[in-house]
């Protein structure tokens, strides 16, 4: 019973969180037309995928499988609209605080946990990623699962947790592989990262057992997902997209240190509460602080060389920065609590911290990044010819899934990146045109690239008509003559 109580409290807690998300961002969730391009590249491939198409043999996928057949699932129960798809999100996100929280709370009490979640909460962007279709948030959600399971472990040593730890990795790796780089820590974390005798190399059997416990059905979850959706054989969306990125140096994404530097820019107030987090895991010999410490280096080493770098991937440094900072909180808070004003050169060195802390908050000024904008007219004409469309051509598939329209699924993903690794042809996009024959074409986001082509160019104005054009000529509608 008692621990039923605890899974209600555990729920009713992340339901309460999503609420308020709910309640301070309802317009946005409702009204937004699109966050990002990625939006519409989910959400066309949950659409075509319920329609009964199959990911990689049909649809250009270079992502894993879980996360498209789970938003597919979810909005068939949910309806096929961009609410009940970033409603998922914020669950997702929900659960992610919710672990955060637990996990900082049994270590460094209360009121770190709390002052750390809201800084994570308010870090850059990570309120609009919790709304927004995308599945950095997601994969890392089931990873900070799999890192509780294995907190829990740690409490009651019941051995069903390292299992589930196990098993929840491999879900958020099968969402997006980017929580590789947690694998190994979390890993050495399985085998008492923090403890002392983590440098004998004498492991008990127990210890093995354990890691046996959790390898086996991480292995087995992950492969059995791959093999499901035929993942597998299907190395050249996968892998060869990522790696065969030819570098931009014009283009602010392929700058690493740049934009990286851009990034944490946006919040130097709790980079400097996570160094005094740092200084204080040394000074008092906080263990357990090692794990996001290494987090943290782990990922700034892998975001370096990692190109092209999106300003998605920041919560990988958001969370172990702002779990750092509880350590600077709980520092800060036992220094002013114990020593009061018994020894006030004592408290010299803290407050001079809260001051410096209290300047870095004002002179960080909030950066938002602006949504997609919406093209009404074009909208408008997209649900006008809809009733005698079966396929619609476009490289901004958001149009197609808010008129519920199939987009050929080999073009499903016209990103930047697919583009840029020759992945997509101009050949290929013209094959796709020939043998689908789409009643509508929209051009909104590749407009010039795709008409620089003189074949693809000929095909339309041979068989389309023009029915729109904005006025710097970057849209376009067509219909079949």
């Amino acid at each position: 019973m008692t621990r039923l109580k605890n899974f209600f409290h555990q729920f009713i807690i992340i339901f309460l969180f999503i609420g308020f998300v709910l309640a301070i961002r309802f317009q946005p969730i409702s009204q937004t037309f699109e966050f990002d391009y990625d939006e519409g590249f989910n959400l066309i491939k949950a659409f075509l995928y319920s329609q009964g198409f199959s990911l990689y043999t049909q649809i250009w996928n270079d992502q894993p499988p879980l996360f498209t057949v789970l938003l597919s699932h979810w909005l068939n129960i949910f309806g096929h609209s961009i609410f009940a798809a970033r409603l998922l999100i914020l669950i997702f996100s929900a659960l992610l605080i919710h672990c955060f929280y637990k996990i900082i709370s049994s270590e460094l009490g209360r009121l770190p946990a709390l002052i750390a979640t809201i800084l994570l909460f308010t870090s850059w962007l990570y309120i609009r990623l919790s709304i927004s279709v995308m599945i950095g948030l997601p994969s890392l959600s089931l990873a900070m699962l799999s890192i509780y399971f294995l907190h829990l472990y740690k409490q009651n040593y019941r051995k069903l947790y390292i299992v589930f730890s196990g098993i929840a990795l491999a879900l958020s790796l099968q969402t997006k592989l980017f929580t590789i780089v947690l694998v190994p820590l979390i890993f050495f974390y399985l085998v008492d990262f923090s403890s002392k005798t983590i440098t004998s190399n004498k492991y008990s059997k127990k210890t093995l057992i354990n890691v046996a416990l959790w390898l086996a059905p991480l292995g087995l979850v992950y492969i059995s997902v791959g093999v499901l959706f035929q993942q597998f054989w299907n190395h050249e969306q996968l892998i060869i997209t990522h790696l065969n990125q030819p570098s931009n140096s014009k283009i602010e994404n392929f700058n690493n240190r740049e934009y990286l530097r851009y990034m944490i820019s946006q919040d130097y107030d709790y980079i400097f509460l996570a160094c005094v987090g740092i200084g204080t895991i040394f000074l008092k010999k906080h263990r357990n602080g090692i794990f996001p410490l290494a987090w943290l280096i782990t990922s700034v080493l892998v975001l370096l060389n990692h190109q092209p770098l999106w300003y998605h991937y920041y919560p990988l440094l958001a969370i172990p920065i702002c779990w750092l900072a509880a350590y600077g909180v709980a520092f800060l808070s036992d220094s002013f609590s114990k020593k009061k004003l018994v020894n006030t050169k004592q408290l010299i060195i803290p407050s001079l911290l809260v001051v410096i802390l209290i300047g870095l908050v004002i002179a960080t000024p909030p950066n938002p990044k602006g949504s997609v904008p919406r093209n009404a007219e074009l909208m408008q004409l997209v649900l006008k010819y809809k009733d005698a469309t079966n396929w619609i051509f476009t490289d901004h598939p958001i149009y197609a899934f808010y008129a519920k329209l199939r987009v050929p699924p080999e073009i499903a993903v016209m990103s930047y990146k697919r583009l840029n690794s020759g992945e997509l042809t101009s050949q290929e996009i013209l094959s796709v045109l020939q043998n689908y024959r789409p009643e509508q074409i929209v051009l909104s986001r590749w407009t010039s690239q795709l008409k620089s082509d003189s074949k693809f160019m000929a095909y339309i104005n041979e068989n389309y008509s023009k029915t729109y054009t904005n006025e710097q000529g970057s849209q376009e509608h067509y219909i079949l003559k």
